[in-house]
């Protein structure tokens, strides 16, 4: 009877464990704490000298994730311990899906026995569960060396596999809580990102009576490293610049903010395309990040005589659109990119425009924008969306950027998207 009386006490007391654990589960939401307090809960009411917790990591071993009691009771074990899938205990029971008691760990072939050479920890009986979630593998929940006994009983294993239910379950809630905690904040992050990345960019475009602009910007991802700039640094003098830095994302849409700043410093009034091309590049070396660039189409307007100086690096060509007949593309002798070298070999090129006649720049999203079929746009397409008559630069831009949806179809963009136009009178 008082053997029997004492089995009663000792379930009860794990049961209450259990409805602790359930409580534990409700009110912690980080695994720093969550973890650590289930293994102790585990040791304590199953009466036992040490808990192990192994999660599966990504190249689907078993790896110590929390533990309780043993050689350093509360504290970590100094290396890593790794169980390779299908070896040790844990290993064979993660690969059976099913719970395992060992009466004698030295006793048994299966047992890992690494772990307690590098714990100093000496292993007499397991008690192993896996931790399951439907078809969904979590890791294996250990207890080790009863107290008092010689070794763990079957009744101390049905105990541990409803236990195991409860830590998959915490643990399956805290990684979820986790991860959508981790999108928000990717989220907000992104979100203020481009918000940031459009304070870069011109809050608006000049607009007198001589002379008139349209633009449009669109990211491949949440930022991009494409760009555009009109600036006025005086009366009749108005430059401008459509640019595209490798890449895609933050790395890009952060050196994309750096080039602009930097280009705002240099323009002033009368400065050249060329010496301008020169000097930017030559504040860029060196402070871009490995393996990126820039391409650039820069250009400075004389509004009154409607001429203006070409200078790329890089970049792709821009078209002009005549107020009648077929679009013309402008080739512009380039150089290479920026950032690339010290000095690059600047040329411009002038050109005038007829009066109401448009010049048209743009990125590579545009010509690069593949369909379906992964067929790209190309200049060649591109003039077939000019081919025909516009009123004024918002009317081309809204054509280039339909045309090129229409294109995608449903296709991803593989790419950012930038557009400026502008016509003069």
């Amino acid at each position: 009877m008082p053997a029997e009386l004492a089995a009663l006490e000792r379930q009860l007391k794990v049961y209450k464990g259990l409805v602790e654990v359930s409580a534990l589960i409700n009110a912690i939401t980080d695994s720093n704490e969550l973890l650590p307090a289930i293994m102790e809960v585990a040791r304590r009411v199953l009466e036992v000298e040490a808990s192990s917790l192994f999660l599966v990591n990504a190249q689907g071993e078993l790896e110590l994730a929390s533990s309780s009691g043993g050689a350093a009771p509360g504290a970590q074990p100094t290396q890593r311990i790794v169980v390779p899938r299908g070896r040790g205990i844990s290993g064979w029971v993660l690969e059976n899906r099913q719970p395992l008691l060992v009466p004698d760990a030295y006793a048994d072939e299966r047992f890992f026995k690494d772990a307690d050479k590098l714990t100093g920890f000496t292993t007499r009986s397991i008690l192993s569960v896996p931790l399951l979630r439907g078809d969904k593998e979590i890791g294996v929940l250990q207890v080790l060396n009863p107290i008092g006994r010689k070794s763990f009983d079957e009744a101390d294993l049905e105990l541990l596999a409803a236990y195991g239910t409860l830590a998959a379950t915490a643990i399956d809630k805290l990684r979820t809580i986790e991860r959508q905690q981790a999108q928000e904040r990717i989220r907000q992050e992104f979100a203020f990102a481009q918000e940031i990345q459009k304070s870069f960019l011109p809050q608006t475009l000049p607009q007198h009576s001589q002379a008139s602009f349209a633009a449009f910007y669109r990211p491949a991802l949440n930022v991009g490293g494409d760009f555009y700039d009109v600036i006025e640094p005086a009366p009749g003098e108005i430059y401008f610049v459509v640019g595209d830095v490798s890449g895609k994302g933050m790395p890009a849409a952060l050196l994309m903010a750096q080039a602009l700043s930097i280009l705002r410093l240099i323009v002033k009034p009368g400065i050249s395309p060329v010496a301008t091309m020169a000097r930017w590049n030559s504040m860029l070396v060196g402070h871009t990040i490995r393996g990126m660039f820039i391409t650039a189409l820069l250009g400075r307007i004389e509004v009154a005589s409607r001429h203006v100086e070409l200078c790329s690096a890089g970049h792709c060509h821009p078209f002009r659109v005549p107020v009648s007949g077929p679009p013309v593309e402008v080739k512009i002798a380039g150089s290479p990119p920026l950032g690339l070298l010290a000095e690059i070999p600047a040329r411009s090129q002038t050109i005038t425009l007829d009066p109401r006649e448009s010049l048209v720049a743009y990125t590579d999203g545009l010509t690069e924008s593949f369909d379906s079929a992964d067929q790209c746009l190309d200049p060649a397409g591109v003039e077939k969306l000019l081919t025909r008559s516009f009123h004024n630069p918002t009317e081309i831009v809204d054509a280039l950027n339909l045309g090129e949806l229409r294109h995608r179809g449903s296709a991803q963009p593989s790419d950012d998207l930038t557009l400026l136009a502008f016509s003069l009178q």
